[in-house]
């Protein structure tokens, strides 16, 4: 029998609450999930102890790890990732692809379409970032590879791989962006402000046109404005204020700093705040100095900068760190729990099975200790890594 019942630990619920309870695994679903008295049954009873059994983590804004990127890489490479990925608990990730010139965009959908991989934590599709952003928030992207919105250029992404793409960032002020908005949205593609000096008027009109998330919040972006003109708010207030709009934070204590993360947990709704990594390839490896989109980057101290020092470059940030890293800015761990799984599950519409633990979903699993440490990831009833102790983790 393909099934086991997870019994005497805490259960991450939908709500946010962790309650004591048990979980049944069957056929890679969750066949039964109860806070009170569970029914007899004949699936072998793992002992949960002293765990947190929660959704396993959901990182849709991921660019690589262990020295690999998903522009470049191959199937070997997209398991390497996804062996990182499982070693910090994420059951699926969608790849980051970064502002790029049209051919080697091209070329990098047209490899990961056609890569091989039969690893157990689920590939979900790809996260395009740029070109249409605009230089004067560039971040670590190339300002001579940003362009306009070009219905030809990003109506053949939809054309080839419409199914693959699940988030397209972009700058709604850049002209024809919100054509494009529009059309990605008929594409059942989500629209994403990012890497953009739009004004609130301006961002009012991409919500009418379809934007439904900020990318990478107070990363790269307009914020509150007073200047001849009057006060303004930027695409940062916007993304707090507006219900309509689901907002990423990377809570790595540097994109975001501990007071910056605490409010934004206190200003928008945890239901509307979506957890991300933006981690880099050089994740998992440790510091030193690497290439990103044709420049050098360096990673100490737990950062990563663009060549001139002056900006982040990513992150080397992981999905429990994130988890931890909110508890400590004031969350509630149900809630961090929540920001790293039902959230990013709903932000790109698979929240139907992943993201909760509820009957009939993906049985992707993390069991958590005491301190929100990984002690196993499972993915579809089956077990992607177990934690050895503290060097296993």
């Amino acid at each position: 029998m393909d099934g086991f019942r997870l019994s005497g630990g805490q259960l991450a619920l939908p709500n946010g609450a962790l309650m004591f309870g048990t979980l049944d695994v069957r056929d890679g679903k969750i066949s039964g999930v109860y806070t009170g008295a569970a029914p007899a049954s004949d699936l072998e009873v793992v002992d949960m102890s002293g765990l947190i059994v929660a959704p396993g983590f959901i990182d849709i804004h991921l660019n690589g790890g262990m020295g690999e990127t998903f522009e470049e890489t191959d199937g070997e490479g997209l398991d390497r990732i996804l062996d990182l990925c499982a070693r910090h608990g994420t059951t699926s990730v969608l790849g980051a692809l970064n502002t790029a010139p049209r051919e080697v965009r091209m070329q990098s959908l047209a490899r990961l379409q056609r890569a091989q991989t039969h690893h157990p934590v689920d590939f979900l599709g790809v996260y395009l970032e740029g070109p249409y952003y605009n230089p004067a928030q560039r971040g670590a992207h190339r300002a001579e590879w940003m362009r306009d919105p070009d219905p030809d250029e990003y109506g053949a992404w939809i054309d080839r791989f419409g199914d693959m793409i699940r988030v397209v960032s972009l700058a709604p002020e850049r002209t024809g962006a919100m054509r494009m908005i529009r059309d990605l949205d008929r594409a059942g593609i989500v629209p994403a402000v990012g890497h953009s000096m739009a004004t609130e008027k301006e961002m009012d009109e991409a919500i009418a046109a379809g934007v439904r998330m900020v990318t990478h919040l107070y990363n790269a972006q307009s914020t509150f404005y007073r200047g001849d003109a009057g006060k303004r708010l930027g695409v940062a207030e916007v993304g707090l204020m507006r219900d309509e709009l689901m907002v990423e934070i990377i809570p790595d204590g540097h994109h975001l700093t501990p007071a910056m993360l605490s409010w934004v947990l206190k200003a928008k709704p945890h239901a509307l705040i979506c957890a991300i990594t933006d981690a880099m390839h050089a994740t998992g490896l440790g510091p030193g100095q690497y290439r990103m989109m044709g420049q050098t980057v360096w990673v100490e101290n737990g950062e990563a900068f663009r060549e001139d020092r002056k900006r982040h470059a990513g992150s080397i940030l992981t999905m429990d760190q994130a988890v931890r890293l909110m508890c400590a800015a004031g969350a509630e761990a149900g809630d961090a729990i929540r920001m790293a799984t039902e959230v990013p599950a709903r932000a790109i519409g698979v929240d139907d099975r992943k993201g909760k633990l509820v009957k009939g979903y993906d049985a992707d699993l993390v069991l958590l200790d005491g301190g929100l440490n990984v002690a196993q990831t499972i993915c579809r009833g089956k077990s992607a890594f177990k934690s050895k102790g503290d060097d296993g983790r």
